[in-house]
């Protein structure tokens, strides 16, 4: 939707996106200039294929060292962030670790015969096309961790440094194609007020950071780039899922109103946590979280959670090529209901079938 301005000022327009993390953000826009950074596949002679994989394990080695110091930073964050990208970061290391992607890249190099960037990109298209086809939602937006690890590795390669959140003014809402997770732990929500993202969704770690860094964001917006310039004044409604670039005098009052209001709610409820949910009837209501990792489960135990009322277990078979056997199994699932210190845990199977044997666990399933 536009609005048209008065002479001499732009064009307001209205946005419509996912809004993943709620609040509203004013402020200066930035605009992130990231994209796919073009690959060309050149085929390799015979003699060239050792001092190929020496530059491919030279690009392991530097994004092993990348992320390890990327989650020395991040532990600073705020409690459920830094838990949020400590365990992706992690995961991220693993698949830099003797992992399926590594031993395929290899492979493409020796046996296809392909330069490293290229094998890279090929190899993560395959990985990740298999985890975008899940009818799982959450396992489904695991591509978008396989992509990361392939970016980082491509950047490397081709010596593409990552840009920076630096010397931003206060208040400044970041404008990008998209945010990786690793982008997001470095906003820092003393200078950022909030993102948007043409891509990405509510199930992505980029949402989940959002949330945890209390960082209101709209993901998926159609035409944001081209709508955006340097500078511009951008509203984030989290909420609503909306973007509003160069906001009439009107819009914007109307906006610090509505940002107001969210903020008193926040502090009425964070007043609310400990107190029993009762109806006005007097019947009372029993508050259950759902789990997808434990590491939600001080969150969601700060937030008043009277218990879990669904917790996944996928997150034992993610990012790895075995099985967890029993044990392991039984002590994943013990720690979070001694965590739970008597409250009431619904714990559901591994949600698996035919449309998951894209998983690198299916060689096992098959078995």
């Amino acid at each position: 939707m536009k609005i048209e301005a008065g002479a001499g000022e732009r064009t307001t327009q209205v946005l419509e996106g996912l809004g993943v993390a709620p609040g509203v953000a004013i402020g200066p826009a930035f605009l992130l200039e990231a994209g796919a950074i073009p690959v060309a596949a050149r085929k390799l002679a015979e003699e060239e294929v050792a001092a190929e994989l020496e530059r491919f394990n030279a690009a392991v080695s530097k994004g092993q060292k990348q992320l390890r110091k990327l989650k020395t930073k991040s532990a600073s964050l705020p409690g459920a962030a830094a838990e949020e990208i400590g365990y992706l970061l992690e995961a991220y290391l693993q698949m830099l670790s003797g992992s399926r992607l590594l031993r395929g890249v290899e492979r493409r190099i020796t046996q296809g015969l392909v330069n490293a960037e290229a094998a890279v990109q090929a190899e993560i298209a395959e990985i990740a096309e298999g985890f975008a086809a899940l009818s799982d939602q959450y396992l489904a937006a695991r591509a978008d961790d396989i992509r990361e690890v392939g970016d980082r590795l491509i950047r490397n390669l081709t010596q593409t440094p990552y840009a920076g959140f630096t010397n931003l003014p206060t208040g400044t809402v970041v404008i990008a194609e998209e945010l990786s997770p690793a982008d997001t732990a470095l906003l820092d929500p003393a200078l950022i007020a909030g993102f948007a993202t043409v891509l990405g969704g509510p199930e992505g770690h980029t949402a989940i950071m959002a949330r945890s860094l209390g960082l209101p964001a709209v993901l998926g917006v159609a035409g944001l780039i081209g709508a955006v310039h340097g500078g511009d004044t951008v509203i984030v409604d989290g909420s609503a899922g909306r973007v509003v670039v160069n906001p009439t005098p009107q819009l914007r009052a109307e906006y610090e109103r509505r940002q107001e209001e969210y903020r008193s709610e926040q502090r009425m409820l964070g007043r609310l946590k400990r107190v029993a949910a009762v109806t006005r009837d007097g019947e009372a209501v029993t508050l259950l979280a759902n789990l997808e990792l434990p590491r939600e489960l001080e969150p969601a135990l700060a937030a008043g959670a009277e218990g879990i009322g669904l917790l996944r277990t996928e997150f034992m078979f993610m990012n790895r090529e075995d099985l967890p056997d029993e044990e392991e199994q039984y002590q994943a699932l013990k720690s979070i209901v001694v965590a739970m210190d008597g409250r009431p845990v619904t714990v559901r199977t591994l949600d698996i079938g035919g449309d998951k044997l894209a998983l690198p666990l299916s060689a096992h399933l098959a078995e």
